[in-house]
Order: structure tokens, then C-alpha cells, then sequence
């Protein structure tokens, strides 16, 4: 479990620094357009490239925010529940999450086989900018089961 873990927190820093560098980019990019629409000529593929690195950090920030339990969670019904019955709903969330990313990586791996084409300003293949979603869902599914493994370890909580 705990090199499960490790690799999690791993992939988990790359993410960030990966996304830390996309948004970077971002900002550089787009305070080049702006010099050059104001005093020279329009960049005609800086838009499209932010485009591109907001897509592919959104993916994998969704990663580090499932790491994390950052995302919105509607707890209620499961808070419902006496302490032991809550840990075996929240694994049962996490297998669910697990079978959804399983799910969204057979697909994205498959639309990314039938992109063909080029971009429109920048000369990259458009399967490319379609991978986060395998990627991200492969990194997600990972996250999804060290959860999964660690809510199964925990000692049982007294009540």
C-alpha cells in the first residue's frame, strides 16, 4: 500500500507541475497576442494553443482535485448512515468513479484513434489534444483505487 501510495502522490505532483507550466504558457501566449494584435500582426496560432493547454490542464487538474476529495460532493444521505456503513458507501462511490473512468478511457482511446486531421493553426495531429482524456482517466482510475484501498484499511471508527 504504501508504494500505491507513493505513485499516487507522485503522479499527483507531476500533474500539478505539468499544469503549473500549461497555465504559464497560457498567460505567456496570450500576452504575446495582445503585443502583437496591438503594435504588429495577430499570432494566428496562439489562441488555438491556449485553447489546446486549457483542455489538457483541466483533465489533469480534475485528477489532482479527485486526489484530493476536492470535488463537490453531495454528502447528506450519506451522512445518514452510522460511521462503518458511511466507509463501505464511499468505497462503493469510489468503485462506481473507478467503473466511470474505466469507461471514458475505452472511449477517449477510441475517438482519439479516428482523429485524422491536423489543427487548424498549429501542425499537430488533433488525437493529441484528445489523449487527456485517456490519460487523465487512466490517472484518475489510479487515484480512484489507492482511495479505494486506503477506505478499506482504515480501523473501524467507534460510533
Amino acid at each position: 500500500m504504501k508504494l500505491l501510495e507513493t505513485v499516487a502522490d507522485a503522479l499527483d505532483r507531476i500533474c500539478g507541475a505539468v499544469i503549473v507550466v500549461m497555465i504559464g504558457l497560457m498567460v505567456i501566449f496570450t500576452t504575446a497576442q495582445i503585443i502583437c494584435r496591438t503594435w504588429f500582426t495577430s499570432l494566428s496560432w496562439a489562441e488555438e494553443a491556449c485553447r489546446f493547454l486549457l483542455i489538457w490542464a483541466s483533465f489533469l487538474g480534475a485528477t489532482c482535485v479527485y486526489r484530493h476529495s476536492g470535488n463537490i460532493a453531495v454528502t447528506f444521505v450519506q451522512d445518514l448512515f452510522p460511521a462503518p456503513v458511511r466507509r463501505f458507501v464511499r468505497i462503493f462511490v469510489h468503485a462506481v468513479c473507478l467503473v466511470l473512468f474505466a469507461v471514458l478511457f475505452y472511449y477517449g482511446l477510441q475517438y482519439c484513434g479516428k482523429q485524422v486531421r491536423n489543427a487548424a493553426a498549429i501542425p499537430i495531429k488533433m488525437k493529441y489534444v484528445y489523449m487527456c482524456l485517456p490519460i487523465s482517466m487512466v490517472i484518475m482510475a489510479y487515484q480512484a483505487l489507492v482511495l479505494m484501498l486506503r477506505e478499506f484499511r482504515k480501523e473501524e471508527v467507534k460510533a
